[in-house]
């Protein structure tokens, strides 16, 4: 196989699985992370200071 092929074959076989979530769909699950850190943080005990 030759490398123009190789590459045609592996963005064919790419385009075939799942796709990526693109920069402007991530915006739900990125709130969801930020809150679930944050409700950790809460819960957490203060600490001390010295």
């Amino acid at each position: 196989m030759s490398r123009k092929s190789k590459f045609i074959a592996s963005v064919v076989s790419a385009s075939k699985e799942e796709l990526p979530t693109l920069p402007f769909q991530r915006g739900a699950a990125r709130k969801a992370m930020f809150a679930r850190i944050k409700a950790e943080a809460a819960q957490q005990p203060e600490r001390k200071r010295a």
